[in-house]
């Protein structure tokens, strides 16, 4: 499979010439670029991939809402809707090892020294409030100090000067562990941001598992191919060959700036806070390269997620409960889990394990296996006839969560988290039972010749 953003962009261009828009006038960076990406969503009911040619007081042109709809990321993974659980479940089992090239079309421009300014980049401000122009879209690549592991992510970054960023690091996760080692050493973390990837690449970087897990043969896996790295100008992190763009830079110890506010995935806008700083030592790019973003909190943002999310989750369940059925991650800090429950109790371990599985998880809901997690109608009215408050809801306190919850608002993620048990009792097979219709009729009926 062809590893660039292009060959992808020429496939959904070729095949859903419908999806994909480009928009020639001239934008303005301060928010018109993102608000008009929820705009054609909410008026036009449309999602397409935009390019946008000409944003003011850059060169770079814009593409956005990439990851907007669950077919087109199924096609990036070269699976049907339907089996993308099951590819990227594979993918997570059987890993793909990555391959080490000597160059790629991410080092066609060599930009270093005085010739770094990041200004030039499209200065996009996502949502009124928001303290600065901000990279939505760059997946951080680094090594373990202490050995020869790999993390990949998707961490936000606001452009603070020529040469610098500051970088939210989610407390608890492993590019957060890797630079505690580094800054306990007093010493720099290098890391590399590659923007502008081919959607399986952006998925596999989320993949959620051990820190022992390397993302990296996650992606090799959705591309059916090692993924293809290059080693930077500076530094010796490996990045994806075909990306548009690499920033090459390094964390720095002990140093920290004001960062924020930023609307996140979550709808609210945060304050601003301390995070790390991030000096920038070379940035690398195609020939004609596109600066990828993504519209934070909308689509774009959230399907992206939400496939490696259900992946890693359904893996942390089935390893507890074979009859699993269904994960669904339907809004933020939320997962709904469909099993056929076989043993009293199991429902309860169901949610143990969602919310040992992912950091963010905050609220669970089990139901049973005649429940379509896919239509929030059907899991409320199983809260609402299957669920006594006093006997299936759990509550843990003190946990960690996600610091991006706005309702831990000065506790930094220190959160509690519920789960909700709606399954019959004491089995579905044994509760009053649901309207029905005679098979015989329900089959009999066809429904286009009764409707015009």
């Amino acid at each position: 499979m062809a590893q660039d953003l292009p060959s992808y962009l020429e496939r959904v261009r070729t095949e859903r010439p419908d999806e994909f828009v480009t928009v020639s006038r001239e934008m303005d960076p301060g928010h018109e670029v993102t608000a008009a990406v929820v705009k054609i969503e909410k008026e036009a009911r449309r999602r397409p991939v935009l390019l946008f040619e000409n944003v003011r007081g850059s060169d770079y042109p814009v593409l956005t809402n990439l990851h907007a709809s669950r077919s087109r990321l199924a096609m990036a993974m070269n699976a049907p809707p339907r089996e993308m659980l099951q590819k990227y479940l594979k993918a997570m089992e059987e890993p793909v090892a990555p391959r080490e090239v000597n160059t790629g079309p991410c080092k066609d421009v060599v930009l270093k020294g005085a010739d770094i300014d990041l200004s030039r980049l499209p200065q996009l401000e996502h949502h009124q409030g928001d303290g600065g122009a901000y990279i939505t879209a760059a997946i951080s690549f680094a090594k373990d100090p202490n050995s020869d592991m790999w993390n990949c992510a998707y961490n936000r970054l606001m452009i603070t000067g020529r040469d610098t960023t500051s970088i939210h690091l989610t407390l608890g996760k492993h590019l957060w562990e890797y630079y505690q080692v580094a800054e306990s050493r007093g010493e720099a973390l290098p890391v590399a941001f590659a923007i502008g990837v081919h959607p399986a690449i952006a998925l596999g970087c989320l993949a959620i598992g051990s820190i022992d897990e390397d993302e990296r043969g996650i992606m090799g896996g959705l591309l059916d191919e090692p993924l293809e790295l290059v080693r930077c100008e500076t530094s010796d992190v490996l990045v994806p060959a075909q990306a548009e763009m690499i920033v090459e830079a390094e964390i720095l110890p002990r140093a920290r700036i004001a960062e924020g506010p930023f609307g996140e995935f979550t709808g609210y806008s945060l304050g601003a806070r301390d995070r790390e700083v991030v000096q920038v030592k070379a940035v690398t790019h195609r020939e004609g390269a596109m600066f990828h973003d993504i519209t934070v909190g909308h689509l774009d943002h959230m399907l992206l997620s939400t496939i490696p999310m259900e992946a890693n989750l359904y893996r942390a369940v089935r390893a507890m409960i074979p009859s699993v059925r269904v994960v669904r991650v339907p809004s933020p800090f939320t997962c709904f889990v469909s099993i056929e429950q076989r043993l009293e109790g199991q429902a309860k371990n169901a949610m143990m394990a969602v919310l040992g599985a992912d950091l963010y998880m905050k609220r669970v809901v089990v139901v049973d296996h005649d429940i379509d997690v896919f239509d929030e109608r059907e899991v409320n009215w199983a809260i609402a006839t299957r669920c006594q408050p006093d006997r299936d809801i759990v509550v843990i306190s003190g946990a960690r969560g996600s610091d991006l919850d706005p309702s831990t608002a000065g506790n930094d993620g220190f959160t509690a988290k519920w789960g909700v048990d709606a399954t019959a009792k004491p089995s579905l097979d044994a509760f009053t039972p649901r309207h029905s219709f005679p098979s015989e009729v329900w089959d009999g009926i066809d429904v286009e010749a009764l409707l015009p």
